[in-house]
């Protein structure tokens, strides 16, 4: 059995309109993955938001290493939630919080 490291990745939220939540991101990136990949790969990339600022849209999401192309495709093809028009920007890729920091 092989060791399943996270990868943690800092992302930008470009929101027009109202407020994106929290619960709001987290749904619409569940979604899009289920509907491309399956639930097998949702449960198996154990993805969570672990920090997200609504005002800003600056935050950092954390995903299994080897469904991280999974997750950023998912993330590439969100571009409405609720009633705002997005779009999701990775800025950076790390092994670790601190080193995105």
């Amino acid at each position: 059995m092989t060791k399943n490291n996270k990868r943690y990745v800092r992302f930008l939220l470009h929101r027009e309109g109202t407020l994106v939540s929290n619960r709001q991101l987290t749904t619409a990136i569940r979604r899009i993955l289920l509907s491309l990949f399956g639930e097998v790969s949702v449960a198996d990339s154990k993805f969570f938001l672990t920090e997200y600022d609504e005002e800003t849209g600056i935050g950092v999401l954390q995903c299994s290493t080897l469904s991280l192309a999974q997750v950023m495709t998912s993330t590439a093809l969100i571009s409405l939630i609720g009633e705002s028009r997005v779009s999701f920007q990775p800025k950076k890729t790390s092994g670790t919080i601190k080193g995105l920091r």
